[in-house]
């Protein structure tokens, strides 16, 4: 590594030099406050007649053709290509020195690579930066920040309060250090230069990072064509946000650990790594094979987003998880998609598990359920070898716990205000059942959902209904009060018997049924059409039985807050947060639990000791003692399901039930 700092113009004379700005990195993006400010460095530099530091260049030196030097610009590429846009400006305005201007600092008179110019922009940049340098800016149509900057800049120089000579002198006062890297294996890692100097994430997002490091390390060629073959069809498929969100959706199913956003890349870069040093690893990465790995999973992200897999069951629940707006279940979809893919499980047995995922999460939104949980649930499922091969056991398994039941479901939908509820809840269940009842799929955008008692009573309303405004308060956003339409303004506050007239000429088969089932609508209707459609409700987003099973059939993962009998069985790991321990007997099994308790925060000991019968039968009825690393000793001489039991208690009082889990053989 060679670090230095040098002035801008014997930086830029450097013969036979190509100043490339690698394929991987952002296109040019400054804006005309970022041209304005260096523009006003350079006044004072004119003023001042003193030399005034600009930043850092980081560059990677390779050697080229006929005797030519390429910098791979790494750090630094926006005010570079600024500078250069700034000094063809100057070359245009100031006739004088614009041959000296042109042969010194953008072109190379003598290397006819790159169109003799000495910056080589990114792909999307060249065609734009090309006008510039010939001359021909003004033909092109597109939008371009390189044109903008570069019309801007000249008529920076032309309103100066200095002429255009005076302007190009003081362009010498601008001094910069350079760090110049080369790929020797003895040098400094370029990579880690890079990372310390976007240290903060700010500039770069979590996918710029992620794509930085696969490539940084190749050479420019394979750059190239990995940028091409690979990240240019994941960008087409991406905006920068979804970008970073399926890499860190991609990590969770990949690592069975929650990811969180401001660790994407430190995470990635962990798992990159980790491929590397596993030598029984059958899927050992390298930059390209982990390229073609996130392209592939990129597809399935795209599948799950638009919920066209080309599955019709399928992509119809995809369809109503994505109006619900809960992705974080992707992780475990794009396993799953994977699975399918590979031949490892039927195209039944997906759909089965994203149903009874879809009825969860259903579920859950109507009951308010607690889902707190599910980040790990996910996570866990993620991991494919605690199945078992038996994925529907599995997955009901650890969504058990928090599936609301059949009575919690029919309870709410008679008193939620399921109109209100975000992510036009009342809409996918309306669409659903009318989905189920004619085969047909309904368009989201284009059905409305129509108040029958409607949200504003007029004085019909009141004469017709017995306490019609109390009615209204109570009912009138519960289900059963709600239909389907496609002309809801035109409904508007009508009588019942006018708005049933229109019912029974509907095309939505729910709103025709429901004109012909009423032939007046009040509270006794709204209950009783809720009833109707709260049991179909239930049907479509069944809560799965879970096996009533022999001992012998109860292996695998279970929630800490599933009651299960364990008599009998031995266990073989508890999952706290996302750390697994190995034990082998349940005694080993309270032992590690409490101590990895003590680990988190030692004043969950005093939560325990708080409850004065989880008190007397852990630290004072002590028969059969064991000391902890902390020098105390709690009782040990439990069943199998009592420290089941006890292990559960103690997760409730100190909240992380939804993150403690056990794994029997």
């Amino acid at each position: 590594m060679k670090a230095d700092s040098i002035h801008l113009f014997d930086f830029l004379e450097n013969g036979k030099t190509i100043f490339e700005i690698p394929v991987y990195q952002r296109n040019y993006e400054w804006g005309e406050q970022q041209c304005k400010q260096l523009f006003k460095d350079l006044l004072i530099a004119t003023e001042d007649d003193q030399d005034h530091f600009i930043g850092a260049i980081v560059y990677v030196s390779e050697s080229g053709r006929k005797q030519s030097h390429i910098y791979r610009i790494i750090d630094g590429q926006q005010r570079l290509t600024s500078l250069t846009l700034l000094l063809k400006a100057l070359a245009d305005v100031d006739e004088e020195d614009r041959a000296e201007i042109q042969e010194q600092y953008l072109t190379n008179k003598y290397l006819e690579e790159n169109n003799h110019w000495k910056l080589k922009p990114v792909e999307h940049d060249i065609e734009a930066f090309g006008a510039v340098m010939s001359d021909r800016a003004d033909r092109v149509e597109l939008p371009s920040k390189v044109i903008e900057n570069y019309n801007t800049f000249k008529k920076l120089i032309k309103d100066a309060p200095f002429p255009s000579e005076e302007l190009y002198e003081a362009l010498n006062h601008f001094t910069m250090v350079y760090i110049e890297l080369t790929n020797n294996v003895q040098d400094e890692n370029p990579q880690v230069i890079f990372e310390s100097l976007n240290s903060t994430g700010v500039s770069l997002s979590a996918s710029d990072l992620v794509r930085n490091f696969l490539l940084m390390k190749l050479d420019s060629s394979s750059q190239a064509r990995l940028y091409k073959e690979y990240w240019v069809k994941m960008e087409k498929i991406f905006t920068t946000n979804t970008f970073a969100e399926f890499i860190r959706r991609y990590l969770v199913m990949k690592t069975h650990k929650t990811v969180y956003n401001n660790r994407i890349y430190s995470v990635y870069k962990d798992y990159y790594n980790d491929s590397q040093l596993d030598s029984e690893n059958d899927s050992q990465l390298d930059s390209e094979a982990a390229l073609d790995d996130l392209h592939r999973f990129a597809v399935f992200y795209q599948q799950l987003l638009q919920a066209k897999t080309g599955i019709l069951e399928l992509d119809r629940s995809l369809s109503h998880i994505n109006i619900m707006d809960i992705k974080v279940v992707y992780p475990y979809f794009l396993m799953l998609l994977d699975m399918l893919d590979l031949g490892e499980i039927s195209q039944e047995e997906v759909i089965e598990l994203v149903k009874v995922m879809e009825s969860y999460l259903f579920r859950s939104k109507v009951c308010f359920a607690k889902t707190a949980g599910l980040n790990r649930i996910v996570s866990s499922l993620c991991y494919k070898e605690k199945a078992a091969g038996d994925f529907l056991q599995r997955e009901v398994s650890l969504l058990n716990t928090n599936f609301p039941t059949d009575k919690q479901m029919a309870d709410r939908l008679m008193e939620v205000d399921l109109y209100s509820q975000r992510n036009h809840l009342a809409k996918l269940a309306l669409m659903s059942i009318e989905e189920s009842q004619t085969k047909e799929v309904i368009d989201f955008e284009d059905a409305q959902v129509e108040h029958v008692m409607p949200q504003e009573l007029n004085s019909d309303w009141r004469l017709e209904v017995n306490n019609a405004d109390k009615v209204n308060e109570t009912y009138g956003g519960v289900i059963g009060n709600l239909t389907l339409t496609k002309y809801n303004q035109k409904m508007g506050n009508k009588s019942y018997g006018e708005k049933r007239k229109v019912y029974l000429d509907s095309n939505i088969k729910i709103t025709r049924d429901l004109g012909m089932a009423y032939d007046k609508w009040d509270r006794e209707s709204i209950i009783n059409r809720t009833n109707e459609l709260t049991k179909e409700l239930i049907a479509l987003f069944p809560k799965p039985v879970v096996k009533d099973s022999r001992k012998e059939e109860l292996t695998g993962e279970f929630s800490i807050t599933n009651s299960l009998d364990m008599t009998g069985k031995n266990p073989i790991r508890i999952t706290i947060g996302d750390e697994d321990f190995s034990v082998d007997t349940w005694k080993k099994m309270l032992l590690t639990f409490m101590e990895e308790l003590w680990q988190s925060d030692s004043r969950n000991y005093e939560k325990i000791k708080g409850d004065s019968s989880l008190n007397k039968m852990l630290f004072e009825s002590l028969r059969r003692p064991e000391r902890l690393r902390n020098g105390i000793s709690i009782e040990t001489n439990f069943s199998a399901n009592m420290i089941l039991a006890i292990i559960a208690k103690v997760s409730e009082i100190c909240d992380i039930a939804d993150e403690v889990s056990y794994t029997v053989r």
